[in-house]
């Protein structure tokens, strides 16, 4: 079962894929005077071409018009910035868009939490930190910048975002 879990006190949204932990997304929230929603919620709508506010994806998952969506300030990710909207990375929000049908649930709360780190032996997580790049994250972990890019699915490899969650593959 897919499901997406959002931690509104940590920033992240945790994606599962027919019941397996999947990837850690870092979001902006709601500001405090429009929070985002706490509950459980589920997808009701998908459009790939949402207003441009919206960035390049949308899912809703309230009727009051709260979603998931993509953003054109990256700036604003790790922040509270929203109108009670989940906002993410455009290559984010795209990564997740097919992988998510309608009626998955949505779960909204906020606690204190580690970072989730996929169930595979010898593997580690990684935050992107600002000035990173493909090749010298690559170079950090003694691995080729093709490996890192294939294993994290990175769509747009010119263009890491500080707080982006990479798994570092090891190859013996």
């Amino acid at each position: 079962m897919t499901r997406i879990e959002i931690n509104r006190l940590m920033k992240k949204l945790t994606f599962y894929h027919q019941g397996q932990y999947y990837k850690t997304y870092p979001i902006a929230i709601g500001k405090p005077d429009t929070p985002t929603p706490l509950g459980e919620f589920s997808v009701y709508e998908k459009n790939p071409r949402p207003h441009q506010m919206l960035g390049t994806r949308w899912m809703a998952f309230t009727y009051q018009r709260h979603g998931i969506h993509g953003t054109f300030n990256p700036w604003t990710i790790g922040t509270a910035a929203t109108a009670g909207c989940v906002r993410m990375y455009n290559e984010d929000v795209e990564e997740l868009f097919p992988l998510t049908p309608i009626g998955t649930p949505v779960i909204i709360f906020e606690k204190e939490e580690k970072v989730k780190i996929p169930e595979h032996i010898g593997k580690e997580v990684y935050q992107v930190r600002p000035g990173d790049t493909v090749e010298t994250i690559a170079r950090r972990f003694r691995i080729t910048p093709e490996q890192l890019i294939h294993f994290n699915k990175i769509k747009f490899p010119k263009y890491l975002h500080p707080g982006k969650l990479l798994v570092i593959p090891k190859f013996e």
